[in-house]
């Protein structure tokens, strides 16, 4: 069999058998890796969702956070029933006795408290996990920093104390294998300014204040840089990126708009696109106040003019630039009180594939 006919079964099948098929020979594995196969693959689609509803399940409550990946549309044309299941983190032995406080890219972040302060770093599409030593300090706030794109390696950044314009932090890096102590790290602002909202890009954490700034925390040097943004932080005001630049979506009233950094010395943004209730619901602004639809932004497609909107029950995906809802998905439902908190969008890699290997 040729290696381009073999490229074209590849490309349709899941991420998870692409993950395992890497093992099957040095042919296989370099056609999986190659940037011709990565860039044929639809971008995975993965997220957490919150519930308030207690369900039938061990010990009789639903677990407060849980992990959902969605089964991408083939290559071929062949589109799926448009409902990504929730993964089944059973594989994974510390699942029942620990909280997911995180993720990224694929990665997910879990945490339990006792008997001891314990972090896991797990991955859904490999099956494999991988336990973290224990940090020193009791922490406060931890992160996830993981990019499938440039390398296998992931960063966990845990606040454990905070300062009037700053924090002491540790960051556990995999490919030391060991934590690393930062007693002063300087935001540059005043802490209390600080939001919990924050978004990993580029080797960087990325935190809004509600001083209407945001604070890029590089993670090499542990250096902080400050930009000014263009319109107020709310609580569901996000930062994220779209072909390699920071956007920042706010709220006006019932429109969403939608910026771009064009230079961070000098605080300068541009306005991409403006959103609102008529552009996704044809009358919606003239519908009552019960039946409104609510419209949540949750992030920016990493190399395209789309953005990712929550109402209760489905993930919607609108083309600013064609002005049209492109797809939806469903995940859980309001019945069951699911909330979607937060997404990822990214390419499968061998570096996704290889990580915690």
């Amino acid at each position: 069999m040729g290696e381009d006919v073999l490229s074209e079964i590849l490309v349709r099948l899941p991420h998870k058998s692409l993950a395992r098929f890497q093992c099957v020979s040095t042919t296989w594995r370099a056609l999986i890796a190659a940037d011709y196969l990565r860039r044929r693959l639809p971008l995975i689609t993965s997220g957490v969702l919150f519930h308030d509803a207690p369900r039938d399940a061990v010990g009789g409550v639903r677990q407060a956070y849980t992990y959902a990946c969605a089964s991408p549309s083939s290559s071929s044309g062949a589109t799926n029933d448009g409902v990504p299941e929730a993964d089944d983190m059973s594989f994974f032995p510390c699942h029942g006795t620990s909280s997911i406080i995180d993720g990224c890219n694929g990665l997910i972040l879990y945490y339990s408290s006792s008997p001891q302060q314990t972090f896991h770093v797990v991955s859904p599409t490999t099956r494999r996990w991988a336990a973290l030593p224990a940090p020193r300090k009791k922490t406060l706030l931890s992160v996830l920093s993981f990019d499938p794109c440039a390398s296998p390696h992931y960063k966990v950044v845990c606040f454990t104390g905070w300062l009037p314009r700053g924090a002491s932090v540790e960051v556990f890096c995999s490919e030391r294998g060991a934590w690393r102590e930062h007693d002063e790290l300087d935001f540059c602002l005043d802490t209390d300014a600080m939001s919990a909202t924050m978004h990993c890009f580029g080797g960087a954490v990325h935190v809004l204040a509600y001083s209407r700034h945001v604070v890029r925390i590089d993670l090499a040097t542990m250096a902080c840089a400050v930009t000014a943004l263009p319109a107020p932080v709310s609580y569901r005001a996000r930062a994220g990126h779209c072909r390699g630049r920071l956007r920042y979506a706010s709220r006006d009233g019932s429109r969403l708009r939608f910026w771009e950094l064009v230079d961070a010395g000098r605080s300068e943004w541009v306005l991409k696109h403006e959103l609102g209730i008529n552009d996704l619901v044809p009358g919606g602004s003239s519908q009552t106040t019960t039946t409104t639809p609510t419209f949540l932004f949750m992030a920016f497609h990493p190399d395209r003019e789309v953005v990712y909107l929550w109402t209760p029950g489905k993930l919607v995906a609108f083309n600013m630039e064609q002005r049209r809802v492109e797809e939806e998905r469903v995940f859980g439902s309001a019945k069951e009180g699911a909330q979607l908190i937060q997404i990822w969008l990214f390419p499968f890699s061998r570096h996704l594939a290889s990580c915690l290997a």
